[in-house]
């Protein structure tokens, strides 16, 4: 598993691949940490896809909330995930394996 310093190094003066790697990994990762689980599942694959391209695009503006010049403007959200989470949470919802998560029906 590569340090924070390798990645970091690799951000700043790596390959366009070495950089699309780290952003990539990590992204996976905290994603995974999200789900609490081991490998990012299938049907959410998509949202690691999504998330990478951002980030990638990003790169050099990290920690930005705004950006401006010469008319082009941007907003980057508080979180990569944010617009996802609907889905992150019904995806936990059912597949929660702890049973400490209840399930009523309106009848």
């Amino acid at each position: 598993m590569a340090t924070i310093t390798e990645d970091i190094k690799k951000l700043l003066n790596g390959t366009v691949d070495d950089r699309l790697e780290v952003v990539e990994r990590r992204t996976k990762e905290r994603l995974m940490a999200i789900l609490g689980v081991a490998t990012v599942p299938e049907q959410l694959d998509h949202i690691s896809y999504e998330v990478t391209l951002k980030r990638f695009n990003r790169i050099g503006n990290e920690g930005m909330q705004s950006y401006s010049q010469e008319g082009l403007s941007m907003t980057f959200p508080d979180s990569d995930f944010d617009e996802y989470q609907g889905e992150i949470e019904d995806w936990k919802t059912q597949n929660d394996s702890d049973g400490k998560r209840g399930r009523f029906r309106l009848y």
